[in-house]
């Protein structure tokens, strides 16, 4: 259910919703949003399994990538390489820093 919501961009959080519905509608995101959702659905609020993730970025980005993205997943998951757990994306203060018209 919780990564149904985050895919569904129905999580409550505006800059992670619009995040998945431009990765749905449009198979694309810019690297900051997609470390964005990754961090939150893995650690910061959701805790949904990095590699239930990285399976809907496979599925629907256009230049996904299998290594690049399971990496990156697990790299913002804090499961591999990286291990500032506490270090997260904020789902708000990181759109209104990078997406201060919300466009």
């Amino acid at each position: 259910e919780r990564l149904a919501a985050g895919e569904e961009g129905r999580t409550g959080y505006p800059w992670i919703d619009a995040c998945m519905v431009q990765l749905r509608t449009e198979g694309w995101l810019h690297h900051l949003a997609r470390h964005a959702v990754a961090c939150f659905l893995t650690r910061g609020d959701l805790f949904v399994h990095w590699e239930a993730g990285a399976a809907v970025f496979d599925r629907d980005l256009v230049d996904a990538d299998w290594a690049l993205n399971n990496g990156n997943w697990m790299w913002l998951s804090c499961s591999c390489f990286f291990y500032q757990y506490f270090r997260v994306y904020g789902p708000v203060s990181f759109g209104k820093k990078h997406d201060k018209d919300g466009s």
